[in-house]
């Protein structure tokens, strides 16, 4: 949070001269002040994508001047000499000389150097950057272990095989398995004890045969060779429990995704090392995550109460798609903030959250809006999990139930504008997937609002998702609320300035809504806040769309 004569600094109309600071740190968390050596670049752009989502990485570029090779990596007197800089940190931030002759900053962006180009003939150089979500973009999630691979005894007799072993989410558990011949000869005849190291003695395998563990934990086939299996021949090999669970809110799985920790209990997943390891710390001393904002979301998925999830991660998953699965139904994000965190946010507004207001009367130089049909959504045809069956790993999922939901209004005046889902995470009643459709046909029924304005500093602070109004004369609209979807800082030109984008999905005159109830209702429950951010948990199962209460509390629809 700034200080107030930061703030003031912010609103100035005229004369407001803003700073910049460049800071390399290091991956040993050495941090160094390169602001003497920016020439140019440091253009951030911060977008939100509209539902269904898609995650997005942020990137920008940093000229450096480098007479005195101070970014020669060859050079001992180099901030890189010797050192590992792939993966370290660029801070952006700009600031302002406050009247008492201090210098005060806001971090604006943290990207992590991904690639280093000279320019011999000018003396510079230019660190290419990317922001936190690269590593979303890049990394598979349950990667095969190594150790599920069978290793044959060296000094076994038969030079026999095995299949690749089979394994089953909610079944499968992390173990050692010995497989030892009990009776030596060719397939059909030789047979092996199946034993786990917590499951302990599971039935005997007949080479030739396929087996199925008892437990139904694991299952496989050996073959016989051009030698027969001989008595005491040992084939070993491990299982790993799958990143999985059971009736767990989605954000809470999102959370253990990305840290590798259970958000209730704080302690390590046992297949931690399958997924992410970003900093789990549960307080905003975190690093990597904003642990506030997920907080917020879970507390809002919560409310809702209809994504308990059950699933699981199959083997070599791509990271982005599988987390793109899960927010599609929350019609949420994942987004990097100034800070350099990544943000989660669900669709479901902050009433009362104004965060800035920004009028023509006061920086905004420029604004242009569109509404294109393209962006209509009004025919959703999902298919999901409708039976608590899990497939062996040589198997795919089997989504076995199907919910088509249309915008009757919206076809009538756009045609049938539709796209198909699929969704392999199981609840007992279905409702996740009827309520995550139903969100899509009616938040996207009509073509949106998208605007675009350019204003000044007082847009230092705004960060993707922040609900702010906007007040133009020339369109005509006065304190209209949006939610920021584009943020774009130019840190190197002059005068700076930010692009602002802000979305509305539905008409240009409509709230979003407001919640609680002046009136008694007789309830028990009654009166309740007219602020969300103030609310009570009770007080949260009272949400009114439009102007008065409905007769049943319709907050899923937000």
């Amino acid at each position: 949070m700034v200080s107030a004569a930061f703030q003031t600094e912010m609103d100035r109309k005229l004369d407001s001269h803003p700073v910049i600071k460049v800071e390399h740190i290091s991956k040993t968390s050495v941090t160094t002040d390169i602001s003497s050596y920016f020439l140019s670049g440091a253009n951030l752009q911060s977008v939100k994508e509209r539902a269904p989502d898609e995650i997005q990485a942020g990137s920008f570029d940093v000229v450096l001047a480098n007479h005195d090779d101070k970014f020669s990596e060859y050079v001992a007197t180099s901030l890189f000499y010797n050192t590992d800089y792939h993966g370290s940190k660029i801070r952006l931030s700009l600031g302002f000389v406050l009247p008492d002759g201090t210098t005060e900053y806001s971090t604006q962006g943290i990207g992590f150097i991904d690639q280093l180009l000279t320019d011999g003939v000018n003396s510079q150089v230019t660190l290419r950057c990317r922001d936190l979500m690269w590593r979303l973009m890049d990394q598979l999630l349950h990667v095969r272990p190594a150790d599920e691979i069978p290793a044959f005894n060296s000094v076994n007799v038969g030079n026999g095989i095995i299949s690749v072993i089979s394994t089953k989410p909610f079944t499968t558990t992390t173990q050692d398995w010995t497989l030892a011949c009990t009776l030596g000869g060719a397939d059909g005849v030789a047979t092996f004890s199946v034993t786990g190291s917590v499951s302990g003695a599971q039935g005997t395998a007949t080479s030739g045969t396929e087996f199925t563990a008892n437990n139904g934990m694991i299952k496989f086939e050996i073959s016989g060779g051009a030698t027969n299996w001989a008595l005491n021949d040992e084939i070993t090999f491990s299982t790993n429990q799958y990143p999985q669970w059971d009736a767990v809110n989605l954000g809470e799985i999102i959370w253990s995704i990305l840290t590798g920790y259970n958000w209730g209990t704080d302690t390590q997943e046992t297949w931690s090392g399958l997924v992410f390891d970003f900093d789990s710390t549960q307080s905003d001393a975190n690093t990597d995550l904003d642990y506030n904002e997920f907080v917020t979301a879970i507390d809002n998925i919560d409310t809702i109460g209809l994504f308990d999830l059950t699933g699981y991660i199959p083997y070599n998953t791509q990271a982005n798609e599988f987390l793109q699965n899960l927010l599609v139904l929350v019609v949420g994000s994942l987004y990097v903030g100034n800070d350099g965190r990544i943000k989660f946010s669900t669709y479901i507004p902050q009433f009362g959250a104004i965060t800035t207001e920004f009028t023509d009367a006061k920086k905004i130089t420029s604004l242009s809006y569109n509404r294109s049909i393209d962006e209509v959504l009004n025919s959703v045809a999902v298919e999901y999990l409708a039976t608590e069956t899990w497939p062996w790993s040589n198997a795919s999922l089997v989504l076995d139930g199907i919910f088509i939901k249309k915008n009757a209004t919206s076809i009538t005046n756009y045609k049938e504008l539709g796209v198909d889902f699929q969704i392999p995470w199981y609840t007992s009643n279905g409702l996740h997937v009827q309520d995550f459709a139903d969100k899509l046909v009616t938040r996207y029924g009509d073509p949106p609002l998208n605007i675009k304005f350019m204003t000044g500093m007082d847009a230092l602070e705004t960060e993707i998702g922040d609900r702010v109004l906007l007040t133009d004369t020339k369109m005509g609209v006065t304190e209209m609320p949006g939610e920021v979807s584009l943020v774009g800082r130019s840190l190197g030109q002059s005068p700076r300035a930010i692009q602002i984008g802000l979305r509305r999905d539905s008409n240009t005159d409509q709230q979003f809504g407001f919640i609680g109830s002046e009136a008694n209702e007789g309830d028990g429950l009654s009166p309740q806040s007219d602020d969300y951010d103030t609310a009570t948990d009770d007080d949260k199962a009272f949400a009114y769309f439009g102007s008065a209460a409905t007769t049943e509390p319709d907050y899923r629809m937000f």
